[in-house]
């Protein structure tokens, strides 16, 4: 078996030290900043796979500067990889790609969090090398839509997709029982300019132990969440094509079923076609290609949100069941305009949070009724009654209010969900939310008492 996410123990120190060498502290250390030859070429035979689960970072970036001096061209050959790489970043985050906005090298230097050294030729006079950079995320977002940018950008996936490449051959379904030529041509695969990362198992026992052939076609959520978890991905594609005992037929093309599966319990299913053509080897690696560019862009339809700068609003959710608030937040964590969401209070009738997001209120609106939450404008704050003896409590004011919504009944009004898309059962779902019962948390044949609000950092 081919181990996809290990690497040889010296290769790993040279890239620990590379990255110990070349990674900034600050904007200057992109311009002025250079490592030792000895450690780059220690690190020049450690492939770039880490830069594949990062969708921040452009790797293989190529650089050819002439000059008169070995350590200035070195720096000048640094400047033009970052700035190369900022237009590939912008081209790969944004919708229809187009042209970034201007920004000079120390602006993009302060974008960037480090750079890799992958190979490189140095002589007295010419600097010719593949340099990876890697960028600041949140910088990243605040610039996108500056000096005439984009409006709107594609949030990356937090976490990588597992691959799972299943052949048919004969009636049979094969995954890990024997390694296929469409398994090797995944495992062969370079790390490409792709949005959604995606991760080859290793084909060990306990990926087989994890989920099975069968398993990995008919979606069972639990195996789903087995492998998914076991590779700390955020889901799991499975790329399913049928192919004869002696491998394909480069004349007759390809056909490739995808379903992407999210541990948010959605579940979309696409067809790939391969054009015939060439070898064996080069129409599977077209197949390969061909399935990671479909992935992003059904990736891109689904996680478009809006750039500019972050900002704060103070939202009231109605609780009215026991699970109210865990699956909210559940919700919540699926939505990648929010980038943040913070609890200033909660009582057994209401939570009161901080949304952190990006773009127009009414955007907002869109992206939560995907995830089935309705955001509109809260109406004014009713005051309970206040037992004899306590202090009367000032209700806090917040202009939005946050509502879970049934499942399904939300991503109509969104309007960008793709038909195509599907519910399947969420290997992390909850039970249906239980009505709460006030006697349970007040004084036995007694009305509940209003008991203020508990501090975020004690809530449960």
């Amino acid at each position: 078996m081919l181990h996809r996410r290990r690497a040889p123990l010296l290769a790993g120190l040279a890239a620990m030290s590379t990255a110990l060498v070349v990674t900034m502290t600050g904007p200057a250390g992109a311009q002025t900043g250079s490592p030792p030859p000895a450690a780059v070429s220690a690190a020049t035979s450690a492939a770039a796979a880490p830069s594949a689960a990062d969708p921040f970072a452009v790797s293989g970036v190529r650089v050819d500067i002439n000059g008169s001096n070995p350590t200035t061209v070195r720096d000048q050959a640094i400047r033009e990889a970052q700035a190369k790489a900022w237009v590939e970043l912008y081209r790969r985050l944004v919708p229809g790609g187009g042209n970034p906005p201007r920004l000079s090298d120390g602006e993009i230097a302060k974008l960037v969090q480090g750079f890799e050294i992958d190979e490189e030729k140095v002589s007295a006079s010419r600097y010719v090398g593949a340099i990876t950079v890697r960028f600041r995320p949140n910088a990243v977002r605040d610039a996108l839509g500056q000096s005439g940018g984009a409006a709107q950008y594609v949030e990356p996936p937090s976490r990588p997709f597992v691959i799972l490449p299943v052949t048919l051959t004969d009636g049979r379904t094969i995954l890990w029982q024997d390694r296929t030529p469409w398994r090797a041509a995944w495992e062969a695969r370079q790390p490409a300019a792709s949005l959604v990362p995606l991760v080859v198992p290793d084909g060990e026992l306990s990926d087989a132990q994890a989920i099975s052939g069968e398993d990995a076609v008919a979606g069972n959520a639990d195996a789903l969440a087995r492998i998914a978890q076991a590779y700390k991905a955020g889901g799991v594609v499975v790329a399913r094509t049928d192919l004869p005992a002696n491998g394909p037929d480069p004349a007759r093309g390809l056909t490739v079923d995808v379903t992407r599966y999210g541990l948010d319990g959605t579940r979309e299913n696409q067809t790939v076609q391969v054009k015939g053509g060439g070898t064996a080897d080069e129409l599977l690696n077209r197949a390969v290609a061909s399935v990671g560019t479909q992935v992003d862009d059904s990736w891109k339809r689904e996680h478009t949100t809006a750039t500019g700068p972050e900002q704060n609003t103070l939202v009231r959710v109605p609780l009215t069941a026991v699970n109210d608030w865990v699956e909210t937040r559940k919700r919540l964590s699926a939505v990648n305009a929010v980038t943040r969401n913070t609890l200033m209070s909660i009582t057994r009738s209401e939570a009161l949070i901080t949304l952190t997001y990006r773009g127009a209120p009414e955007q907002l609106a869109q992206a939560l009724a995907r995830q089935d939450l309705s955001f509109a404008h809260a109406a004014p704050p009713v005051a309970a009654p206040v037992a004899a003896g306590y202090p009367a409590l000032p209700a806090p004011s917040a202009d939005w209010q946050l509502t879970l919504l049934p499942r399904g009944s939300g991503t109509a009004s969104a309007g960008a969900v793709p038909s195509s898309a599907a519910p399947m059962a969420s290997p992390t779902s909850l039970a249906p939310s239980a009505p709460m019962d006030a006697g349970a948390v007040g004084t036995m044949g007694a009305p509940p008492r209003n008991l203020g609000t508990l501090p975020a950092k004690s809530a449960p």
